[in-house]
């Protein structure tokens, strides 16, 4: 059984309260999606200048896109970067607790 904390419970009724739920989900996955980049980038061993030729990106892009400035990021190329990662794009379509 998992607890949750009180002050994540007052944040997430303040969220849901301010009507922000959506905008804080997709700002979420955003930042998780930048980080995930960035780790596994390092992990590999990799510069941003040889991921971005791995890809067939710039330097720049991929630099942009570990620090959230990229507000265009495709799917094709997220997927270009995630295959020249050695990994697997998985997307998920979840429903909202509220919708039928």
């Amino acid at each position: 059984m998992t607890t949750r904390s009180p002050g994540l419970e007052l944040l997430e009724r303040k969220v849901d309260e301010l009507g922000l739920r959506r905008e804080v989900e997709e700002e979420l996955a955003r930042i998780l999606i930048e980080h995930k980049i960035a780790n596994l980038r390092k992990r590999r061993r990799l510069t941003q200048a040889e991921l971005a030729q791995r890809s067939g990106v710039s330097q720049a892009m991929i630099a942009q896109m570990e620090s959230g400035k990229l507000n265009n990021l495709t799917l094709k190329t997220l997927a270009r970067t995630a295959r020249a990662l050695g990994a697997s794009l998985k997307i998920d379509l979840v429903p909202h607790s509220s919708s039928r």
